[in-house]
């Protein structure tokens, strides 16, 4: 599968508002270099605080508006690097983008970093061994799966095809037990290696390492935003609860700085009153599914924030 077809199928649950991107659309397609942003065309300036970001779709925030669909990575002007550079004034280059994988973040968007660079900010982990769409898959009900004329349908799940309508022959724990946690080590393993990649671009820079949010509650379902089957939704925290950790012990490891967003967003999952991340609808404001509104974003910047 070439890159870009690969973050087609990362953002379709989160097509929405001309942000849709389908397999069929990009199949064939050859791997491209995400576009950066800067917040200007000038360079930067001897006294600026050179900031980097790097990170998959719960960094580039597709759907928060201003959502650039230009290049495939669905990067926000509103994403917390933003917020972060604004509030603190620093000279961003955004080079996150929605569907990369670990090995992406190191080929594609390490490069942007130099030994100017003094800050960089990473989230990773999510898309390797296609552990978002795996868990997506196996564990939405099939007919949230199918999607209706306003939700985007979940990628890879084909209406075409009359097994569609039969229940899947592994179920969501079968899926986790038996494919996401023997993939677990090599997972954190890839993380620890854009930590390398990122400490030998820029030994002297402050890195931030930015973990995932909560998306479930401890207890009790909302099935209208996330149609799981009750005894699913501890299975599917455990994995976002396991990236997390991975994360920190990887940043821990380097010396480098872990921000706790799981923490942080503790009371803030998809059924809470306050929600800091989408359910699987597209939002009112265009944010997309299963991923951060701008409140979450603008937590994360605060968060780093005081740690700078």
């Amino acid at each position: 599968m070439s890159h870009r077809s690969r973050r087609a199928v990362a953002v379709a649950v989160a097509a929405a508002a001309g942000l849709a991107l389908t397999l069929a659309a990009c199949a064939g397609a050859e791997p491209v270099t995400p576009d950066v942003v800067s917040p200007s065309s000038a360079a930067p300036g001897p006294d600026d605080v050179q900031y980097v970001a790097l990170g998959d779709s719960y960094a580039s925030a597709p759907g928060v508006p201003t959502t650039d669909p230009a290049d495939g990575c669905f990067r926000s002007d509103s994403n917390y690097a933003h917020v972060l550079a604004e509030t603190a004034d620093l000279y961003l280059t955004d080079a996150t983008c929605s569907g990369a994988t670990s090995d992406e973040i190191i080929d594609e968007q390490v490069p942007v970093i130099s030994a100017d660079t003094d800050i960089v900010t990473v989230g990773t982990g999510g898309n390797d061994f296609d552990l978002f769409l795996r868990v997506l898959r196996s564990c939405l009900t099939s007919e949230a799966a199918r999607g209706s004329e306003t939700d985007a349908p979940v990628p890879g799940f084909d209406e075409s095809d009359p097994a569609g309508d039969e229940p899947p022959s592994q179920t969501c724990r079968d899926v986790v037990d038996g494919e996401i946690v023997p993939a677990a080590g090599e997972i954190q393993a890839k993380m620890g290696e854009v930590l390398d990649a990122i400490l030998e671009a820029a030994p002297d820079a402050g890195v931030y390492v930015v973990g995932y949010p909560t998306l479930l509650p401890e207890s009790g379902t909302c099935p209208d935003l996330v149609p799981m089957a009750e005894d699913d939704y501890p299975v599917v925290d455990g994995v976002i609860r396991g990236l997390s950790d991975a994360l920190r012990a990887e940043a821990e490891a380097r010396q480098a700085t872990f921000v706790d967003v799981l923490a942080a967003s503790q009371g803030h999952d998809i059924c809470a009153d306050e929600p800091w991340v989408n359910g699987i609808r597209v939002g009112d404001d265009g944010t997309a599914p299963f991923h951060p509104f701008a409140v979450e974003q603008a937590a994360v910047a605060s968060l780093i924030a005081d740690m700078l």
